[in-house]
């Protein structure tokens, strides 16, 4: 055995050593008690198992092509630069070929104070002067998830791999020539342009936000090219050079400085084998939860690299991305916070359905960890003894952002959208457990909130969008239509947890008065509206006389730049294609009438939202296809300041028309054209259920379902008129006929489903 292998083993060993000790360096503080959770597990599927799917046969085809430099670079709000990471260490990409820019940050680095926010860690540049004025092209290889640069001068050529290792604290570039031969140097800053301390081989910078904090914060970064004692270095065609660049913070261990250090310092070549390694092993097992195929592959390429950027940016426990997930500016606009007035959840929309579930379990984390904040905020601001308020932004670990609601009574239900998701997608009895108390406080307070008039219950002084005043007292908005479908879903989400828990019984009937006896949405015709109010349509007689929704029963009527208009659709689940006739007509006619393809606020539930009630799905895919072509290559948005949540647009709108189960039942194909071949696999039901299907030629074939949790299951039939053959585990068994079927399951379970040809 060679003695560079067994120095690989010996240094992997204390690597796992250091792992092993900031878990068991759990401080007895109970306020840091958080921030030493286990944060990068291995595959799920186990290191060695090979995965073979078809999810990795279709990503395998994607890159996302970068031919200049980015400009947003670094940025305040998003950034159009190529994206690196692994939900704790986030990378972006940028600078010029003779001087590349690498932003280094770490999900756990925040101001943690009221008014705070993220903050980026590092600045790491490679320059090679020698490279001014060579051609720039980087491309990502989505499956891989490895980005390559490639820079072009005078008949020789440098390229760059670099990739954050998806296990591992590491950012790694392998630098290599072809026809020539290359001088560089290697510099880390900090943020402020500070250079780093040099340490024998390594160079280290650290940011620490401790004064006046509510929770101490603090992360260190450390460089080293692997065989140089200096910064500087030469790249000949039969030499490469390896630098590696890594990061530890607080919620990684308590002496991080240190970590980060002793990591760089250990680093060989052979372990970065194994490093790239467990990072393949890694993202084969992301990209085998699910796939989807569709014809259009420009729309095909965007939904996988949504899902990269999303598996990149999200998975360190209590630090999901915040606004923007890479942080390259210490200056963000709207302090860079999470928003619980949807902001904040968005990016995870789609992640539920795609099977992604370990990148949404963070975003759950900063709602649960402010239950006790939420309660004061609800005793100060409303003066309620019991109940929960949160104001428009927060941060995590229980800490107020911007101290204020807007006038907003919809937050905290509007944060029970990713704990309702989490719940319906796995019926984790455990997950329930932590998530109730949380959601019961929200019954609570509109128990008191609401008041029961004529018969039916009334919200008001609720503002339907942010009141930016801060001297004025409430709203005087009545029924915001987005917050009757929240509280339904919350009423609705209260009855299912408490029933699978067996507790609160006595509670249940008050819960569902409240969701059977709250006001209906308010409606109006488009003639009703404001004469300045911006419509999508022209204004013949027509349209002024179609039914649609109001923003509120009493107050705001409307809004000329947002799709708060459609979100009691979606994510508000309150209106789908079992929906009246009558509203499911209204609810086309708001997605025609408000027209937000493209908008500063809400695309990301205004597209999921037409697909949920039917709209015309060639309209939805040429406004979504026009959406991605005019959106930047690492599907951020210019004209779109909100970042992270960008990410769900695509994903989100293509599940929706090919498979829905938001109300339990199981509809293929629901808003897909028929003339389109289409399949996906593994998509993530209501009920825990995981369907695969594919249409071809106008036929529905290839239906399974995966049964988790053995639960009951309905499935609208794929083949109307047919009676359908349902086989178990390889075993035919009954007939079920009905244009809706009801299956009982057994966990573990695998049910195929066919026609039955007469």
């Amino acid at each position: 055995m060679k003695r560079s292998f067994i120095y690989a083993r010996i240094v992997i060993a204390c690597l796992g050593s250091i792992a092993n000790l900031a878990q068991a360096e759990e401080p007895n503080d109970a306020s840091q008690a958080v921030l030493t959770k286990k944060i990068l597990a291995g595959p799920s599927k186990g290191p060695d198992k090979p995965v073979v799917s078809e999810c990795l046969n279709i990503v395998g085809k994607y890159q996302a092509v970068f031919t200049t430099p980015p400009k947003k670079f670094p940025s305040q709000c998003s950034t159009d630069a190529p994206l690196l990471g692994n939900g704790d260490l986030l990378v972006a990409l940028g600078g010029v070929p003779e001087s590349t820019q690498f932003y280094v940050g770490k999900t756990n680095l925040w101001e943690l104070k009221t008014e705070g926010g993220p903050r980026p860690l590092a600045r790491l540049t490679v320059d090679i002067p020698a490279l001014k004025g060579a051609s720039y092209r980087v491309t990502q290889d989505l499956r891989k998830a490895i980005t390559t640069s490639v820079f072009t001068r005078g008949g020789a050529t440098l390229t760059m791999e670099s990739a954050v290792a998806a296990t591992e604290n590491l950012l790694w570039v392998k630098i290599s020539s072809q026809g020539g031969t290359f001088e560089g140097k290697t510099q880390l800053f900090l943020p402020d342009g500070k250079a780093a301390e040099d340490k024998p081989c390594v160079r280290v910078v650290e940011r620490r936000f401790e004064k006046n904090m509510l929770r101490p914060s603090g992360a260190a970064c450390a460089v080293r090219i692997l065989g140089h004692q200096d910064n500087g270095f030469t790249v000949t065609p039969k030499k490469p050079v390896f630098l590696v660049a890594t990061a530890s913070g607080l919620a990684n261990m308590k002496e991080y400085r240190a970590d980060a250090i002793k990591r760089a310092a250990l680093v060989t070549q052979d372990s970065l084998a194994a490093f790239r390694s467990a990072h393949q092993r890694w993202w084969d097992n992301f990209w085998d939860k699910s796939f989807v195929e569709i014809p259009d592959k420009v729309l095909e390429q965007r939904y996988y690299l949504s899902n990269y950027c999303l598996g990149s940016g999200s998975r360190l426990a209590h630090f999901p991305p915040a606004l923007y997930g890479w942080v390259t500016h210490d200056e963000q606009q709207w302090g860079g916070a999470y928003f619980n007035n949807y902001n904040f959840f968005a990016p995870f929309y789609g992640l539920y359905v795609a099977n992604h579930l370990e990148q949404t379990s963070p975003c759950n984390d900063p709602i649960l960890d402010f239950l006790e904040s939420g309660r004061e905020w609800c005793r100060k601001d409303c003066n309620l003894n019991s109940g929960i308020v949160l104001p428009v932004s927060m941060l995590p670990l229980g800490i107020t952002g911007a101290p204020t609601t807007w006038h907003q009574r919809s937050n905290a239900s509007y944060a029970c959208v990713p704990l309702a998701s989490t719940w319906y997608a796995t019926y984790d009895l455990e997950f329930a457990r932590k998530a109730y108390p949380f959601v019961r406080e929200v019954t609570n307070f509109w128990e008191q909130r609401l008041t029961l008039e004529n018969g039916r219950y009334m919200n008001r002084h609720d503002a339907v969008l942010e009141e930016c005043n801060w001297e004025k007292k409430e709203s005087k908005d009545i029924n915001p239509l987005v917050t009757l479908a929240l509280i339904r879903q919350v009423m609705n989400l209260a009855l299912d947890m408490s029933t699978e828990l067996d507790v609160d019984a006595d509670r249940r009937a008050k819960w569902t008065d409240i969701r059977d006896r709250l006001s209906d949405y308010p409606t109006c015709t488009v003639r009703d509206l404001p004469s300045d109010a911006t419509i999508a349509l022209p204004r013949t007689p027509e349209t002024l006389s179609l039914p649609i929704f109001r923003y509120t029963e009493e107050g705001q009527a409307w809004q000329n730049d947002n799709a708060v208009g459609i979100q009691h659709i979606f994510p508000g689940n309150g209106i789908g294609l079992d929906s009246k006739p009558a509203l499911l007509a209204r609810a086309r006619n708001q997605i025609a009438v408000l027209g937000r393809w493209l908008d500063f606020n809400g695309c990301n539930s205004f597209y999921p939202a037409a697909a949920r009630v039917g709209y015309d799905p060639e309209i939805i895919l040429g406004k979504l296809r026009h959406w991605v072509d005019t959106a930047s290559p690492n599907g951020m948005r210019a004209d779109n300041p909100h970042g992270m949540e960008q990410l769900s647009v695509v994903p989100c709108t293509i599940q929706e028309m090919l498979f829905q189960s938001y109300d339990g039942v199981l509809r293929l194909f629901a808003c897909w054209p028929r003339k389109l071949d289409a399949r996906f696999g593994s998509l993530r039901a209501r009920g825990a259920f995981l369907v695969s299907a594919e249409l071809k030629g106008g036929g529905v074939f290839g239906v399974t379902i995966v049964s988790e949790k053995g639960r009951p299951c309905t499935v609208q039939n794929p083949w109307p008129g047919k009676s359908i053959c349902v086989t178990r585990n390889g075993q035919t068994g009954e007939t079920l006929t009905g244009e809706r079927m009801s299956l009982k399951t057994l966990p573990g379970e695998t049910i195929a489903l066919a026609p039955i040809i007469p």
